[in-house]
């Protein structure tokens, strides 16, 4: 069996027993889900304007003591405010973790239609957490079943897939998309091959050597 796609399954295991594990108050706490969201330094300066309070309050949804704002959190803003500029009427998401990047993209003002594709029990849990987020902000994140595929967004895992799924991904996914913004880390053993038409430039050469900027 391919090395990579047993890491990764490996990988996708622990992560879906460590949210169901967790609950919406306290996942953050979890060192796996700590080490998958990743725990990052980003440097300012942040977009203006910016309700830097409801952002801290969002990113803390899942931490049993609250901090400042991470700078895992900060990346989702800068990546939220470049999605926002092309101004799409509805996104698709591939592997929208817990599901905190929709939610970045509403404080921002996006209203437009939103679908995550994730496996099922993580997506069980994106509802969960996406109900509080609603509950402590008065935010309303709706998802629909089926977006139409106007924009699609990918930060990290598109790249990381193993060749087969990635395959699917692209052929049924985000060759179907208008337009799209994926951010593309391949890592442990997953192909560096960028099979679809689209602008490829260096996300963040200094805070991110080797991480590839896509757009279309």
């Amino acid at each position: 069996m391919d090395s990579h796609k047993t890491w990764l399954d490996n990988e996708y295991r622990q992560w879906s027993e460590a949210l169901l594990s967790s609950t919406v108050h306290n996942f953050k706490d979890h060192p796996m889900v700590t080490r998958m969201l990743g725990e990052i330094e980003w440097p300012s300066p942040l977009p203006h304007p910016l309700d830097l309070e409801l952002l801290t309050r969002i990113d803390n949804i899942g931490r049993n003591v609250p901090s400042e704002i991470s700078g895992t959190a900060l990346r989702m803003i800068r990546y939220a405010k470049i999605v926002l500029e092309r101004n799409p009427p509805s996104i698709v998401e591939i592997g929208g973790g817990v599901g905190q990047f929709y939610a970045t993209l509403h404080a921002l003002g996006y209203t437009g239609e939103y679908y995550i594709y994730d496996l099922p029990e993580v997506q069980a849990f994106q509802r969960r957490y996406l109900q509080e987020v609603e509950w402590q902000t008065d935010l309303h994140l709706p998802q629909t079943l089926h977006a139409s595929r106007e924009f699609c967004v990918s930060f990290y895992a598109l790249g990381e897939f193993d060749d087969e799924t990635k395959a699917w991904y692209v052929q049924h996914v985000v060759r179907e998309c208008l337009h799209g913004f994926v951010i593309w880390n391949p890592h442990s053993g997953a192909s560096d091959v960028i099979d679809f038409p689209c602008t490829v430039t260096d996300e963040s050469p200094l805070m991110s050597p080797g991480n590839k900027q896509l757009e279309w």
